[in-house]
């Protein structure tokens, strides 16, 4: 087979694999299809050129299902303050251009089409950041408490008037969709870039008081973990879980929050008892509590499942490459894209009991430092510390 064989059979195998995981795992009727269609929009418009030759599809599949032109434009708009404005403006552009080709082809709707005009309140730079105020308190009565806007308000107070009077008053309240549907861009915006735990932890807190169920959240995060990666999902879900017990304990959880759908997911596959044979023998101690695997067990089963089944269950198990080339080049993706402690001290740990020696994985993540960044590299040369370390206390040098 030539080189050019060989790539075309793995693009057709890789999205084979993408159709067949999102009707196994990711797709649920707790999430309507319209909802997850938008919320994948948010995910995908972050990545910038990387998502654009699937953001027209997904666009095109969330006005199918019944969203309107607006609530697209205004969710992009909206999610600019989290992924930043040429994001949003790049999206609009591929937005613009799935509008025109529906009506050029036809198959757009009169109720798709419907547009509100207007504008958001005006008035003075303070009396839009009063009114953003206002709608902060509506939106987010209870939190999460943090420093951090805080020390904003305090130190940079006009920094603070002007974003919040560009984010609270004139995207939230601008005519042409929801405020819950704003937070489900944003959210699914912060769960995508991975970078700002506080944010996440603050838009899932949004969400769930605007009207989001806690499976519809945990769902939300479910669907994505195809196009943004198993552990940005697991992380998500993690602060997710964070933010529902704060919640319980403050007493601030709205009615609406424990409703549930049957989701009627049977029982685990072949494919994932296989997965978790792969990981009992990779970590003979056990899941480490609290890393992400048991609440998505108990919160997200189909999560549970994908990163199980499809990580330790197939990939894992693959011919053409040797276990250490695996476990490291899984060490190296995960200190790349920023992944959370636990999360990295987990591949690491199943990397040395899986016969990795210490040296290739500091020498692999001392490579990754050219692509992503010293900083991130420097983070993940502490948690190696840290796992030899705890396995040397515990006497399991290798």
């Amino acid at each position: 087979m030539t080189e050019q064989n060989i790539a075309r059979a793995a693009a057709a195998e890789l999205k084979h694999q993408y159709e067949s995981l999102l009707d196994t795992y990711a797709t649920t009727p707790a999430l309507s299809v319209m909802d997850r269609e938008l919320a994948t929009v948010a995910a995908l418009a972050p990545i910038g050129s990387k998502g654009v030759s699937r953001l027209a599809a997904h666009m095109h599949a969330a006005l199918d299902a019944g969203a309107t032109q607006q609530t697209i434009v205004e969710g992009l708009a909206t999610m600019s303050q989290a992924s930043g404005t040429p994001t949003s403006v790049n999206a609009i552009a591929v937005a613009a251009k799935v509008f025109a080709e529906r009506d050029d082809k036809q198959v757009s709707t009169e109720a798709e089409r419907v547009w509100v005009e207007g504008d958001a309140p005006g008035g003075s730079p303070q009396e839009r950041s009063e009114r953003a105020q206002k709608t902060i308190l509506e939106v987010y009565p209870a939190g999460p408490t943090d420093e951090t806007y805080t020390a904003i308000s305090t130190l940079a107070p006009h920094f603070w008037r002007d974003v919040i009077g560009v984010f609270y008053n004139d995207l939230f309240l601008h005519p042409g969709t929801s405020i819950k549907y704003r937070e489900l861009f944003v959210m699914s915006t912060y769960v995508a870039v991975n970078s700002t735990p506080l944010q996440i932890i603050w838009h899932t807190n949004g969400a769930l008081n605007t009207g989001w169920t806690r499976q519809e959240v945990a769902e939300i995060f479910t669907h994505l973990a195809l196009d943004i990666g198993i552990t940005n999902a697991m992380t998500a879900l993690r602060y997710g879980k964070q933010v529902f017990d704060q919640r319980d304990e403050r007493g601030t959880a709205k009615p609406h929050e424990p409703q549930t759908v049957n989701t009627g997911r049977g029982r685990p596959d072949a494919r994932f008892e296989k997965g978790s044979a792969a990981l009992a023998q990779l970590n003979p101690e056990g899941l480490p509590r609290g890393e992400g695997w048991d609440v998505a067990e108990e919160y997200a089963p189909g999560l549970h499942r994908l990163a199980v089944g499809h990580l330790y269950g197939d990939l894992l198990a693959r011919d053409g490459l040797d276990d250490r080339a695996k476990h490291l080049a899984l060490i190296s993706a995960v200190t790349a894209q920023g992944g959370v402690t636990e999360q990295l001290a987990f591949h690491i740990e199943a990397a040395l009991n899986a016969g990795v020696t210490r040296e290739d994985i500091v020498e692999t993540i001392t490579l990754m430092a050219a692509v992503g960044g010293f900083v991130r590299a420097g983070d993940a040369i502490e948690t190696a510390e840290t796992v030899f370390t705890r396995r040397d206390a515990a006497g399991l040098s290798n």
